[in-house]
């Protein structure tokens, strides 16, 4: 199944099976352990440690679940698919241009050179993308760099690239000044999307901290009262229903606007008005 690179709202089992080979992994046990099992377990014993109500922490659980599916899946794998065919385009453009500043080189021939070191699905458009420029005149080309252009739309600098390749070809003179240029900015931009990751990465540290340290309050609280006192005055008291929806609702809140966090790179995108 080919992969179709502009952005949906929600995937299918098979689309998303196509999004996670297309740069040689799989969807697997991992996945919906990671992305459906934590939160449908998260909800559950929280639901449980609050309420000790078998009935409420499996609705909670199967809740979590459906979010997980609906959401946390089809974000993990269109991200890990997204920063993939980032750095196979960051890697082409650094191989490209070394190629480049070859003067007996044609951006024809270096295409050809550096599709054997392309992977994944990039590497698929690359082969295409060389096919079609092949014999092709002024008019073919500006097509072939459209239709390839259109594929990656969402990397304006890659883009920009692409232009400069397509006046190389046209005009027969390749302006490696210019391609070094747009290589190391584009260079820039995966340093910053890095650091980006790792701040990401270092608040998702915290929050498993705090969800940690919350699950133990929670324990303690039942302990301080006793088992039974927190049986009676709470759990299975109005005020605790009430208290626990509301916790449960915030808790919900807030891990939906951490998820939405985690997985927005849009604040990294560049892309042409």
């Amino acid at each position: 199944m080919a992969v179709a690179t502009k952005k949906k709202k929600s995937m299918n089992v098979d689309e998303l099976r196509a999004y996670r080979v297309a740069y040689g992994g799989k969807l697997g046990a991992k996945d919906v352990a990671n992305y459906v099992g934590l939160p449908a377990g998260l909800f559950a014993l929280f639901s449980f440690l609050l309420l000790y109500n078998g009935w409420i922490s499996g609705l909670c659980g199967i809740l979590g679940a459906i979010y997980g599916v609906a959401v946390l899946l089809p974000q993990s794998v269109r991200k890990q698919y997204e920063q993939a065919a980032f750095n196979q385009r960051n890697k082409f453009l650094n191989n490209i241009t070394q190629v480049l500043t070859d003067d007996n080189q044609t951006v024809l021939m270096a295409i050809r050179k550096v599709t054997s070191r392309a992977e994944g699905q990039f590497k698929e458009d690359l082969k295409k993308f060389h096919a079609m420029l092949i014999g092709a005149d002024n008019e073919r080309m500006r097509e072939s760099i459209i239709w390839f252009s259109d594929k990656y739309d969402d990397d304006v600098i890659f883009l920009q690239y692409l232009e400069q390749l397509e006046t190389a070809m046209i005009e027969g003179k390749t302006n490696t000044d210019t391609l070094k240029d747009i290589k190391t900015y584009h260079n820039d931009i995966r340093k910053k999307q890095d650091a980006y990751e790792r701040s990401k990465n270092g608040h998702l540290k915290d929050m498993k901290q705090l969800i940690i340290i919350t699950g133990i309050l929670i324990i303690a609280l039942a302990v301080s009262f006793g088992f039974e006192t927190y049986m009676s005055a709470f759990a299975r008291h109005p005020v605790g229903y009430v208290s626990s929806g509301l916790y449960l609702l915030m808790l919900s809140l807030f891990f939906k606007q951490f998820v939405g966090y985690l997985f927005d790179d849009s604040v990294m995108e560049i892309r042409k008005k």
